[in-house]
Formats: structure tokens, C-alpha cells, sequence
């Protein structure tokens, strides 16, 4: 190539240069800071070395590229032996070397840098390998003579640092003989190379900013995506997607617990054939798609492991770059559905509790009549002196022969039968009263015996009405241990407690009666564990085998037929007991054996 011709090239490299740097300054400093950028960052140093080789052996110059403070970067090419073995081996020498090395490879947008060396006389020349302006190396070149070097200067220095003169000219006649000219076209042909290795150092870091940038933003994305998956993995619904055919193409974590499927197992499948139960509400998916509109249906019935369960199943159309598909939501509402079916119950019973009230009422004034004639008529029959003494005397009999004859037909030991049940009647009256009452929701101190043998009659009386089962011969044997057993709490909630427990207990005994041939019997123990009140109620029903007794607590458990029972008694019971009373509670039972449930509540003035 003719200096013509390079002349060109660095012109051309000149001006792509310029109009990237303003490209780059129009657009507000786009790519990121070059600040601490090197040279490696943008090159293999495997790739500078050969540049570097194969130029120094085309040229016949020595070479090496170095950091803009001198650091070598490549290994030095085609090094002279007066420079590497002799002059840079001393310390005078290294240093004049340095500074020499350092003046040719100052920054030099213009063209490269040619001068001869101060101390032996070589010529030297340097470029600046610089990208979007900043210097980052250089690339040095030289150990050549021409024609016109003065040798007595060069053995002088050699003199002046201290070598054999001998030995130092030897390695001067080895340097290389280079005209002027020829090394001046050397020199541009390195410029103009430098300066393609800026083009390249910048385009590399372009790339590199760009790399950056795109990885950033991936992992930005990753983020973002696992982010999403995160959440929508700890939702406590099924979440599927699906494309509009129905086949699956998202499947989160509840949805692998849920069915024992991972993502990898259905991801292409139907959703109909993994989830078979619901088929008939996931096929009104493909409406939902269609219509573009959600489709919700509430409280799906199914039988899981025997058990009824409810579902509501939901379907949201989604387009998503132009393919079109859903997300299928399902959420387990069973106890959603139990705990209305609850608030429904709960009111009823209120409702019932009410009209037990009223009856109550209505029943305590004709009553109370009854009694009052009762005891009036046998006072009047059967005791002497006063106005029943001159009315029977007007009558023309005495009190004495009225007496006797009450007496001999039986009439007082009827009306003392009558004063009985009425009196009876009365008890339970009040006792009805007194637990349909509804409290102000205040606490107090109250004794636990107390109340429990409270309930006791509640539930005696209660089965006395009822009619359906006899409990007259239902035996209760008491061990309280260490009384008084005060604790704090409202006595309607622990009486409520113990009538559940108790009654349940006396209608399983008196149904299995004739199959255990053992009279009922219940077990009441009161005493304390530390700081707490242990209540114990024993029976010798039938007991309960071992999935029974898992779920003795469960709202809506029952083992009673059918209009029997709501298996709600024994879930208040313990959500009262742990709930509101601050204690615990548990069973302990065996097919056989009868059951024994166990409460501990904390004593009243216990930390």
C-alpha cells in the first residue's frame, strides 16, 4: 500500500471515529461510562500478540503494545539484542527507556509518533489505542538505525551506563538498517492499525454494553418471572393454564400437590383427562374463551376418599400474543361452605333456644296454678282446726272422718304425686331457662364441680321430656379431688361444654346397652395439674374406633342416623374450650372400652 493510499484509510478511520463520538454525544452519552475499561476487557491477549507478531515480522521492527503507564501488555516481537540484553539491564538504561517509551506513546489522535532514542541513537515510534476518546494503550515499535546514525554518540552512552564498549557496539552493528522513509511508512501503516483497533476496541465495547444490557434485562425478566411463579405458586388455589384447546401449559405447585402431577407430566395434556372430576365445568372453558368473558361456578360437589367436598371453579379468558387461552382457578371452599352451613345452624339454634324460652314461660303459669290448687286442696283435706274445722262441722262431718277418708282412697299420696312432678316440672322449667338464656358476654369466677354437676341435671331433665331414650338408671360417680375449682370464664360456655359431652355420652350408652350389657354409667374427675383445672368425663359406651376418634372434633363429623344429629356438639365444644376458655382439650377412646374426654383449663389467679 502506497503512502497514498494510507494516507486515505487513516482519513476515512478519522472520520468513522468522529461521527460514532457524535452519534454518541447526540444521543445524550447512550452506551455506559468507558471509565476503567482496559484493553483486555475488549481483546484477547492471545489476538493482540499475533497482530502484533505477524506486523513486526512483515515490517522487520521490534514491537509490544503496553498499558498508557508503560505496563507491558504483550510479549515484546523482534526485541534487538542492544535494547533487551544490554542497555535495559541496567538501571540508568531501564529508566531512559521508559521515558522514551512513555513519549511515544502519548495520546496522539493526529498520527503516530516518530523520533530517535536520546541515549543510543534508535528510532522509535509509537500509537495510542484509545475507544469513544479515552486512551487505553499503546502500540511501540522501533530498535531500528538508518544510514545517518552517529556510532561515537552510541558508545558513549555505553560509556555512560556503564558496559563494555566492545560488547555494545557488536549489538549496535545487529540493529536493523531502516531509511527514514521507510520506517515513516511503517509508522502510518501502525497508525492507521492503531486506529483500526480503536474502531474494533469500540465496537467490542459496544457490544460488551450491549451484552450487559441484555443480560440485565434477562435476568430482570428471570427475576420478574420467578417472582410471578412464586406467588403464584403459594396461592392456596389450583392455577392452571391453558391454550384454547385445553391442554395445559401452566400447572402450579398446588396443582402438583393437589392431583400428584408435575409440570413436566401434564404440560400438552387435556385438563379434562387430569382433572376427570371437574370435566363438566372445565369444558364451559371453551366458552368462557370464546365469549371472552369469566365463567365462575360456585360450590362444585365432589366425593374425595369418601368425604363431600365443595369446589368453586373459575375461568378467566386471556390472550397473550395473539394465541388465545384461560387460567383455570380452583379453590377448595369446604370449610368455607361448613362454616356457613354453621352460621345457618347457629342461628337456628338461637331461634330454638328463644322458643324454648317463650314455651317455658308459657308453661311456668299454668304450672304454677296447678301447684297452688295441688297444695291448696291437700291443705284443705287433710289439716285440721280453723275454717276447715267449722266448715266440715257445717257440713255435718269432721276433719278426722274427711281424713280418713282421703286417706283410705289414696287422694293424698295422689296429690303429694302431683305437689312432686309439678315441683319437678318447675326445676326443669328453670333449668331451661336458664341455659336458653343468652349471657351479656361477661366473665367471672365461677367453680367447675359446680357447673359440671349442673349439667348433669340439664342433661337428666332434658332426657326425661324427650321421651325417646330412658336415662333414669344412668349411674354418675364423682371424684373431685383438692375443691374448690374456681376459674374464670363465662358459665354459660363451659356449661354448654359439658352438656354436649354429657349428652352425647348418655345417648351413645343408652343406645348400646343391650350390645355391651353394662348399666351406663358416667365418671366425673375435678382436680388440678399445675397451674390448670383438669376435668375428666368417662363413660363405658361403645367407645369409638380410631378413624372416629380422629375426627371426633371435625364441624359436621357425625356418626348418628340421619335427623339424629349436626356433628357440630362436639367441634363448639372444643372450639369453645381452646377459643375462649384458653385451655385444651382431647378424647382417648377404644371400640369397648367407652371414651374418656379430657379438659384442662387454666385456674383462676394462674399466670
Amino acid at each position: 500500500m502506497n503512502r497514498e493510499a494510507l494516507q486515505r484509510k487513516v482519513s476515512a478511520l478519522r472520520r468513522e471515529l468522529a461521527d460514532a463520538e457524535e452519534c454518541l454525544s447526540s444521543m445524550g452519552g447512550g452506551i455506559a461510562s468507558t471509565d476503567g475499561v482496559e484493553l483486555l476487557d475488549l481483546f484477547e491477549v492471545e489476538e493482540l500478540q499475533a497482530i502484533q507478531d505477524a506486523f513486526s515480522s512483515v515490517t522487520g521492527v521490534a514491537s509490544i503494545i503496553s498499558t498508557p503507564e508503560g505496563d507491558p501488555i504483550t510479549a515484546p516481537s523482534n526485541y534487538c539484542r542492544l535494547c533487551g540484553e544490554i542497555i535495559r539491564k541496567t538501571e540508568k538504561g531501564l529508566a531512559d527507556c521508559q521515558r522514551f517509551d512513555a513519549g511515544l506513546g502519548r495520546f496522539n489522535p493526529g498520527g503516530a509518533t516518530l523520533q530517535p532514542c536520546e541515549s543510543s541513537g534508535l528510532w522509535g515510534g509509537g500509537a495510542s489505542i484509545s475507544v469513544n476518546g479515552r486512551h487505553i494503550a499503546n502500540w511501540l515499535i522501533g530498535q531500528v538505525r538508518n544510514e545517518h546514525a552517529d556510532k561515537a554518540k552510541a558508545l558513549a552512552y555505553a560509556r555512560e551506563i556503564g558496559v563494555a564498549e566492545a560488547e555494545f557496539f557488536r549489538a549496535f552493528e545487529e540493529v536493523a538498517v531502516m531509511s527514514q522513509e521507510r520506517f515513516e511508512e511503517v509508522g502510518r501503516a501502525l497508525f492507521l492499525l492503531a486506529n483500526q483497533m480503536s474502531w474494533i476496541a469500540y465496537q467490542n465495547f459496544q457490544l460488551n454494553d450491549n451484552i450487559r444490557e441484555i443480560r440485565s434485562a434477562h435476568e430482570e425478566v428471570m427475576t420478574l418471572r420467578n417472582y410471578l411463579a412464586n406467588i403464584i405458586d403459594s396461592l392456596p388455589s389450583i392455577l392452571v393454564g391453558v391454550d384454547s384447546e385445553g391442554c395445559i401449559t401452566h400447572w402450579n405447585m398446588h396443582a402438583a400437590e393437589a392431583t400428584g402431577f408435575g409440570q413436566s407430566e401434564v404440560a400438552g395434556r387435556r385438563l379434562s383427562e387430569v382433572l376427570p372430576d371437574l370435566g363438566e365445568e372445565l369444558r364451559k372453558a371453551a366458552a368462557a374463551i370464546a365469549q371472552g368473558a369469566p365463567a365462575v361456578h360456585e360450590r362444585v360437589p365432589e366425593d374425595v376418599d369418601g368425604e363431600r367436598r365443595f369446589r368453586d371453579v373459575s375461568v378467566f379468558p386471556l390472550v397473550a400474543n395473539g394465541v388465545r387461552g384461560a387460567v383455570v382457578r380452583v379453590d377448595d371452599v369446604t370449610e368455607k361452605v361448613r362454616i356457613e352451613e354453621m352460621m345457618v345452624q347457629s342461628e337456628k339454634m338461637v331461634s330454638v333456644g328463644g322458643l324454648a324460652a317463650g314455651m317455658a314461660h308459657e308453661i311456668n303459669n299454668p304450672l304454677a296454678a296447678v301447684l297452688g290448687g295441688a297444695r291448696l286442696v291437700r291443705k284443705r283435706l287433710l289439716e285440721d282446726g280453723g275454717r276447715n274445722g267449722r266448715t266440715a262441722e257445717a257440713c255435718g262431718t269432721d276433719m278426722d272422718a274427711i281424713g280418713r277418708y282421703v286417706r283410705a282412697r289414696g287422694v293424698d299420696a295422689m296429690l303429694d304425686a302431683i305437689i312432686e312432678s309439678g315441683e319437678r316440672a318447675g326445676k326443669v322449667v328453670t333449668n331451661m331457662l336458664g341455659f336458653s338464656r343468652r349471657t351479656d358476654g361477661e366473665a367471672g369466677e365461677v367453680d367447675v364441680a359446680v357447673v359440671l354437676d349442673k349439667a348433669v341435671e340439664l342433661v337428666r331433665n332434658g332426657q326425661d321430656l324427650e321421651h325417646t331414650y330412658n336415662f333414669k338408671d344412668i349411674e354418675f360417680d364423682r371424684e373431685y379431688v383438692g375443691g374448690p375449682f374456681p376459674v374464670h370464664c363465662e358459665k354459660s360456655k363451659l356449661e354448654q361444654v359439658f352438656f354436649n359431652i354429657l349428652n352425647n355420652g348418655a345417648q351413645a350408652m343408652t343406645s348400646a346397652r343391650s350390645e355391651t350389657g353394662r348399666p351406663p354409667r358416667f365418671i366425673l374427675r375435678c382436680g388440678y395439674t399445675g397451674k390448670a383445672i383438669r376435668i375428666e368425663i368417662e363413660d363405658n359406651g361403645p367407645g369409638m374406633p380410631e378413624e372416629v376418634l380422629r375426627r371426633v372434633f371435625e364441624p359436621f363429623f357425625t356418626t348418628k342416623k340421619a335427623g339424629m344429629g349436626t356433628g357440630l356438639g362436639m367441634s363448639v365444644c372444643y372450639f369453645l374450650v381452646t377459643e375462649h376458655l384458653g385451655g385444651n382439650m382431647r378424647a382417648e377412646s377404644s371400640p369397648g372400652r367407652g371414651a374418656t374426654f379430657f379438659i384442662e383449663i387454666p385456674a383462676s389467679g394462674a399466670e
